[in-house]
């Protein structure tokens, strides 16, 4: 882990530095479980510069996914991530809700299927109980000013494009947002 997550300070700082990941200048970040490029190599690439963007604007991605069906199976187009509570972005992403997207605000209860293999569910988005250390966890290496600030002010949020394999509409508006 290199020197770029330790001296973090602040939410928007991450999202400096995951931008800089994903652009393949930084081997790796604190939750990720691999280097650059393993999940890159099947068919994401093109999400990049959107999520490149999305993290300089200050929403910090941790999970993204194109809209596919092959087969397979298929996926919803969906990022996931963290935005500081007090930032106007938060209220773009949550105004996504009004363009048909399902928009999700913390960890839900509930499970939203965003991956299917061979007809069954796969891959979640909530229905089951976080350990109260995640973020602690998920982010072990970052400043402990931003570890601090992604505690007390950080929003998570997942935007979901409920259309099975569509890759076309969420990238586009998530672009709309930073502007």
């Amino acid at each position: 882990m290199t020197n770029h997550w330790r001296g973090t300070r602040t939410i928007s700082d991450l999202g400096q530095t995951m931008a800089l990941w994903l652009e393949g200048r930084i081997d790796s970040w604190p939750g990720y479980d691999g280097p650059f490029g393993q999940e890159e190599e099947n068919g994401a690439r093109h999400l990049i510069p959107t999520l490149a963007t999305l993290n300089r604007a200050g929403f910090v991605t941790t999970h993204s996914q194109p809209g596919t069906v092959d087969q397979y199976g298929r996926q919803r187009a969906c990022v996931s991530g963290t935005v500081h509570d007090r930032s106007p972005l938060l209220g773009r992403l949550l105004d996504l809700q009004q363009q048909g997207f399902t928009v999700l605000r913390g960890w839900p209860r509930q499970a939203t299927v965003i991956t299917e293999d061979d007809g069954r569910p796969f891959t979640f988005i909530g229905g089951f109980h976080l350990r109260r250390d995640e973020t602690t966890r998920t982010w072990r290496g970052i400043g402990r000013q931003a570890l601090r600030e992604l505690k007390q002010h950080g929003a998570e949020i997942h935007v979901i494009d409920m259309q099975w394999g569509r890759d076309n509409r969420l990238w586009t508006a998530l672009t709309g947002v930073t502007r």
